[in-house]
């Protein structure tokens, strides 16, 4: 359990500082995205975002891994902190702010980020 989560905290601490493990998005695809992210925030009123939710499933079992629940606040904290503030992705130019990025994030409301799926186990990040 201990090493589960160790190594969780170690890839969303890698999340946070680092996207060079990210392909490279052109600058129009982020600009795509952007562009709905503020879109879907206006088709109706959404919930204020409050928690940072991690959660690490055991695909053969059912059972709970890993769950993290952190306020969103302090993660918005450790973006302040970190040591690089803005981040590239890939080779390109292309920069993005962490504290902007969660600003964003936070308009459009609760949504999930990311959900992976292996053979062993389901990892979610979302914002609730």
């Amino acid at each position: 359990m201990k090493k589960i989560l160790l190594i969780t905290a170690l890839v969303l601490g890698i999340l946070f500082l680092t996207v060079e493990i990210f392909p490279a998005v052109d600058k129009d695809d982020y600009q795509v995205i952007k562009k709905a992210v503020q879109e879907s925030g206006k088709a109706e009123q959404m919930k204020e975002v409050k928690w940072f939710k991690v959660l690490v499933t055991d695909n053969k079992t059912g059972k709970e891994k890993v769950r993290i629940t952190m306020p969103i606040a302090l993660v918005e904290i450790f973006a302040r902190c970190a040591e690089n503030k803005e981040v590239r992705l890939g080779r390109d130019a292309c920069t993005l702010n962490l504290e902007q990025l969660l600003a964003e994030l936070k308009k459009v409301g609760p949504l999930a980020i990311i959900e992976v799926n292996e053979e062993d186990e389901t990892v979610k990040v979302w914002l609730e």
